[in-house]
């Protein structure tokens, strides 16, 4: 698979809300945001920490990717509910690196601060 594949097939797996999201993380994959307060480090981490992240996700988009080399960004839409049935719509970007058909790292950016707010916490 190429890397478009590869971050395409994440995507149509969170929009389908099953599990082949996970199919190409590498073991070692690290998983954090731009600040760094959100970082898990492995496959299990990973997964974990997305999946907490998904419980809110109602839907997703992916509205521009650019690959260079082993190298990507995407430009995501997502559409959230909260506990209490509000919804939001955020569009983040998300960095990639993909090395031998394994996603080994992904960096999002996006307003935390909103996101938290909007969650209650």
């Amino acid at each position: 698979m190429t890397i478009t594949e590869i971050i395409q097939s994440f995507y149509n797996g969170l929009v389908k809300k099953n599990d082949t999201w996970q199919e190409n993380l590498d073991e070692k994959v690290v998983f954090s945001d731009a600040s760094k307060r959100l970082h898990a480090e492995g496959k299990d981490a990973f997964i974990q920490s997305f999946t907490t992240f998904l419980r809110a996700v109602e839907n997703v988009h992916m509205k521009q990717l650019i690959v260079e080399d082993t190298n990507a960004c995407a430009v995501v839409g997502y559409d959230y509910r909260s506990p209490k049935g509000t919804t939001l719509h955020q569009d983040d970007a998300e960095v990639w690196n993909v090395v031998d058909g394994k996603i080994v790292a992904l960096t999002i950016y996006f307003d935390i601060t909103e996101f938290r707010s909007f969650m209650g916490r």
